[in-house]
């Protein structure tokens, strides 16, 4: 692909915009269904800055599965912020005020009510066409917690869609 270069003097250059095009569009439909439309660039972006940042660019052997990781590691920070503020505010609000009726529930409210690993993992099994090996390999996890996480997500869905 030619985007790392090694060159005799150890030094690495590096063409961000050639790593940008080649994956960018996949981290951001990652970040997408992990996030939402709203906060997917900004996760996005910020790992891909992190990651492409870092003095270990060079040593990165599959920079797609690296940046892929690195979006969830961002969409989990974003989450546990995020989780932190809410329960800050929701305790300054009557218990009352705060509780919210049931509404309908549809295909993507069924998914953001699933584990950010769950999410993850569905993703790219449906819509990367991932194998589970393959997503496991991506995502640095084993193969039954692939299974598992992906078998816990159908259910899941299939319950909240009945």
């Amino acid at each position: 692909m030619g985007v790392i270069d090694h060159e005799s003097t150890d030094t690495v250059a590096v063409d961000l915009e050639e790593l940008w095009r080649a994956h960018g569009p996949t981290a951001l439909r990652l970040a997408t269904v992990l996030v939402g439309p709203a906060d997917a660039h900004d996760v996005t972006v910020s790992a891909f800055l992190r990651v492409t940042s870092s003095p270990a660019l060079a040593e990165i052997e599959v920079f797609r599965s690296y940046l892929l990781r690195a979006i969830r590691n961002e969409a989990q920070s974003m989450f546990r912020s995020r989780l932190r503020r809410r329960r800050r505010d929701l305790a300054a609000v009557p218990e009352r005020v705060a509780k919210d009726p049931a509404g309908d529930v549809d295909l993507r409210a069924a998914i953001v009510g699933l584990g950010l690993r769950q999410r993850t993992v569905l993703f790219l099994a449906y819509w990367e066409d991932m194998t589970e090996a393959v997503v496991a390999e991506t995502l640095g996890l084993s193969r039954g917690t692939v299974h598992r996480d992906l078998q816990r997500a159908r259910d899941r869905l299939r319950k909240a869609l009945q």
